[in-house]
């Protein structure tokens, strides 16, 4: 009886535990991690790479583009917007007005792959009046395939400048 009432439960207890990490079964959770590791480090991923998000900052603002179907809502404390590049560029040339501090605006370029190691690229974005300047400075971040595992595993972050 015991036994029986242990395995009922199970599901409850394995459920009610909070996730530490993201799943990487498909191309668009590796997104997802990308999140969780630029909030979780506050965008110092790399010592030669200094995406440095403000200590007060609360929102992150991702570029919306086709093949990002989706993201979490929140990670690490902050609050995630996918917002588009053209209809949102005033909004965010005020917002970082008002603040008086550079408003974390990331771009996720697509992934490129050569068998099975990924690359995705962070851009770092700047509102300006009239438009929105992309740095010249990207993280990349490989990904490795595990067709055993059947997913991908983050191996490392590399900075590239032009």
């Amino acid at each position: 009886m015991r036994l029986l009432l242990a395995l009922l439960f199970l599901p409850m207890l394995v459920w009610g535990q909070s996730a530490q990490t993201v799943e990487m079964w498909r191309e668009p959770d590796c997104y997802k991690h990308m999140v969780y590791l630029l909030t979780a480090t506050k965008g110092k991923l790399n010592d030669t790479c200094d995406f440095a998000i403000a200590p007060a900052a609360k929102d992150i603002y991702i570029i919306k583009t086709d093949y990002i179907k989706s993201l979490p809502d929140t990670a690490n404390g902050y609050h995630i917007h996918l917002v588009d590049a053209d209809s949102s560029q005033k909004m965010l040339y005020k917002l970082q007005r008002e603040q008086q501090t550079q408003v974390a605006i990331f771009y996720f370029a697509k992934w490129h792959h050569y068998l099975e190691y990924y690359q995705y690229w962070v851009m770092p974005v700047m509102a300006k009046k009239k438009k929105l300047q992309y740095g010249n400075q990207a993280l990349k971040f490989h990904y490795f395939y595990r067709q055993d595992l059947s997913r991908f595993e983050f191996t490392k972050t590399e900075c590239t400048s032009w």
